[in-house]
């Protein structure tokens, strides 16, 4: 096992501060731009330069024909409106504003933005390059789904209603202002008679839409506060002004309503109906005060909007521009499938090209691995669906991600320096992992070792985030550095890696050999000169260990029954390599998978049947890289084809049951709904219990990742866990497809139901215990 540790990583260190350095260099560049805005607001409203509230009557400066009634008017030089009160005006001349010079100020924020946006870009750069521009349409499609209708934030109601509605507040206060700004560039008035009155009820209609959505954030952090989402200064620095930004509005509104709408156009304020609310509780102004005080919050609300403006190049809310790239660039294949360089045939061919096996520096990570740590919103989601999280080890992936984020921001300039001087060396910089952090001067990792451990590679994580990070290739990529180059590894994970490499499979001690199990049954094995249709891969644990030797013999009873022409290959038969790398043991993996390939293509094989999803993933989506290309299916989509097409008869009186999802057959593979009507045919009416964390979203059994061979010190178990839920369902059988889930449900009900109240039984032992005979 590793060494704990009591010394807190650097990233840790931080967050019980209260701003880091990101934090505060937010800040400061908000509070400048806004005291740059109010600075201008004031002169605005107060120098010679501009016409003051008297000039705006005595000084006109400019006649035009009205477009609603045709008469010649006189506005004063910078003027919004083109219409006099008489045609109602949304604005009177003497609340004219200065759009001009707007325009020139609005550079400022504008440049503060884009140079923000610029810095963090220049930092993914230091990446290596990663082609993600295939299937632009896909893309394009998938991320205006995910914008417009929020599918994945909308998994919690309140957190996605909340979003909703300040992003459909901001668009249509986006559209309303751009239509304001058509009319004026234009000279044209297309906002009049009812289209302007339903055009001004929507505006503020949706503005409160935002308000609300804003509302329900600051309460959520001020009140709720839910574990997972993790406050700090910019959050409410971003709020503030969005809610500022929103509420000035409709107080410069209500002015103009309470001088130009209430004293002689009073049907038509109500359109307005917020603006109106605003505009009773000044009716009592002088039209002077008003007038004052509509140009100073027409200024200040400039001053406001550029201040956001130049925000989003820096705070909280700039996740909005990387967010949308993260999910425009969004990972397309199957997340199951973890990627690496052939590292035999590289060495042969290009020695040079292998400086590193894994990543142990912050720019050995590609582009986009760096652009997802902009992205990352620190919602907290995935901390919240983290089995490794729940059950009390050091892993949170969002801490991981802020972390990495925080030592990108730190070390990426050094890099970045070195290499425009064109140095060889790689400037001292602080490491990515380590064991442990000293606080106190020395240099310190940005992940500890125990925290990149901690990971089941379940997929929880990254199916959660709202905007698409991988957080598993990242600690993966750790892993292989630690692994294969410092030769760094617990106990558990070193002694199942020295198995699989002397004898083939993870087990020590196993309790048969991959022969025994089928002694007694007729069953083709293709290295006895026998072919058949598909190839029943038995897999290691399904071959090896009692218990799931059963649901292998079980299996073949099923095949049989339903006529299925199939073979095994018995003693041919090495592991997949899927513990080897999701441990970081990636030549191992390797090494199996060039094997494996070998033998089935020998074979002509081309159809596999496999009773565990990690062979089931590793087959479908990983060796296919290496030259292995097969058609795969899992034993509950075929047991399903079956029993659809008439070839089993089952007698479907099972009481009381639930399936628990494996993380590698529904999350990582959408199978959810095969191995749901399977059981259906098996249970009695009414008696399937769907469990409270089901399908994609099921909590993992905790052996993923190699953790059926490793063990750590959590303070719960994640199977104990997952019993629990089953427990809570009122089930009296746990259905299960992949052996490793078999293997954690046996060990939590040894010790959690030592009364065999619930058993755990995998699906083909189901069907066969229901084949009609």
């Amino acid at each position: 096992m590793l060494r704990k540790t009591t010394t807190l990583s650097l990233g840790a260190i931080r967050e019980r501060k209260k701003m880091t350095p990101t934090m505060r260099k937010s800040w400061n560049i908000a509070c400048g731009l806004l005291l740059l805005m109010f600075a201008i607001s004031f002169f605005a409203t107060t120098a010679d330069g501009f016409p003051r509230e008297g000039e705006l009557l005595a000084k006109p400066q400019k006649t035009f024909e009205c477009t609603a009634c045709h008469n010649p008017h006189n506005m004063p030089k910078f003027a919004s409106a083109s219409q006099c009160q008489v045609c109602h005006t949304k604005e009177k001349s003497e609340f004219a504003t200065h759009i001009y010079p707007l325009y020139l100020l609005a550079i400022i924020p504008l440049f503060f933005m884009v140079f923000g946006i610029w810095s963090r870009f220049r930092l993914w750069r230091l990446g290596g390059g990663e082609y993600r521009l295939d299937q632009i349409p896909r893309r394009i499609g998938g991320l205006l789904a995910e914008v417009f209708t929020y599918r994945r934030l909308m998994r919690d109601p309140y957190g996605g209603l909340m979003h909703l509605f300040i992003f459909y507040g901001f668009l249509a206060e986006l559209i309303a202002t751009s239509l304001l700004a058509a009319q004026e560039w234009s000279g044209t008035q297309f906002l009049k008679g009812p289209v302007y009155l339903w055009y001004s009820l929507l505006s503020d209609l949706f503005g409160l839409v935002a308000i609300v959505g804003i509302g329900m954030a600051i309460w959520r952090r001020a009140f709720l506060r839910p574990d997972r989402i993790n406050t700090v200064l910019d959050d409410w620095i971003a709020l503030g002004l969005m809610l500022l930004v929103f509420v000035q509005g409709f107080v410069i509104e209500g002015a103009r309503i309470a001088a130009t709408e209430l004293p002689g156009n009073l049907p038509q304020a109500p359109w307005s109906p917020v603006g109106y609310a605003f505009a009773l509780i000044m009716k009592d102004w002088s039209p002077e005060h008003l007038g004052s005080f509509h140009r100073f919050q027409w200024w200040f609300h400039a001053a406001t909007a550029f201040t956001f403006l130049g925000y989003l190049g820096f705070g909280k809310v700039n996740h909005i521009w990387y967010g949308l790239l993260n999910i425009f660039f969004r990972n397309l294949g199957p997340s199951g499938k973890l990627s690496f360089i052939d590292i035999e045939a590289t060495m042969e061919t290009d020695p040079d090209a292998i400086e590193t096996l894994g990543t142990d520096k912050i720019d050995q990570y590609s582009w986009k691995g760096l652009l997802d740590l902009d992205a990352c919103t620190n919602c907290g989601r995935c901390e919240e669906v983290c089995p490794a999280h729940a059950s009390g080890v050091a892993l949170s992936p969002r801490k991981l991600i802020r972390n990495l984020k925080d030592h990108l921001t730190e070390n990426g300039p050094a890099i970045l320096k070195a290499r425009a001087n064109g140095a060889d060396a790689q400037p001292e910089t602080d490491p990515l992992f380590g064991e442990s952090g000293d606080a106190d001067g020395e240099l310190r990792p940005a992940v500890l070792e125990e925290e990149l451990w901690g990971c089941r590679t379940c997929g929880a994580c990254q199916r959660e985030c709202p905007v698409f990070i991988e957080h598993i290739p990242k600690m993966v990529d750790m892993r292989r550095y630690l692994v294969m180059m410092d030769s760094k590894m617990g106990d558990d994970a070193r002694q199942f890696l020295k198995n699989m490499d002397e004898r083939m499979h993870p087990w020590t001690g196993a309790q048969h050999n991959r022969e025994e199990w089928y002694e007694d049954l007729e069953v083709k094995v293709l290295g006895k000169g026998e072919t058949a249709e598909y190839l029943f891969w038995v897999g290691c644990t399904g071959s090896m260990i009692d218990r799931n030797i059963a649901v292998s013999r079980a299996m073949v009873k099923v095949l049989d029954a339903a006529g299925v022409d199939f073979a095994i290959l018995g003693p041919e038969e090495v592991c997949t390599g899927d513990p080897a790398r999701r441990a970081g043991g990636e030549f191992t993996f390797q090494m199996c998978a060039k094997q494996n390939i070998a033998t089935l293509d020998g074979y002509s094989v081309k159809k596999i049947i496999t009773t565990c999803p990690h062979c089931f993933n590793t087959y479908k989506n990983e060796y296919p890289d290496f030259g292995g290309h097969y058609e795969v299916i899992h034993h509950s989509e075929l047991i399903h084809d079956l029993i659809r097409s008439g070839r089993l008869k089952l007698n479907g009186s099972l009481e009381s049951i639930t399936y628990h999802d494996p993380c590698y057959l529904a999350r990582h593979n959408g199978v959810v709904d095969e191995p749901r009507e399977v059981l259906h045919q098996i249970a009695g009416p009414g008696e399937f219990r769907e469990l409270s964390r089901s399908r994609d979203r099921a909590l993992c059994c905790g052996s993923g990742g190699g953790y059926a061979w490793m063990d750590d010190d959590p303070q719960k178990r994640i199977n104990h866990i997952r019993l629990e839920d089953v427990k809570a369902s009122g089930a009296k059988t746990a259905a299960v497809s992949c052996p490793f889930c078999m293997q954690m449900f046996d060990d939590a009900l040894k010790t959690l139901d030592p009364d065999k109240t619930i058993r755990a039984a995998d699906i083909a032992e189901l069907v066969a215990e229901a084949l009609e005979e």
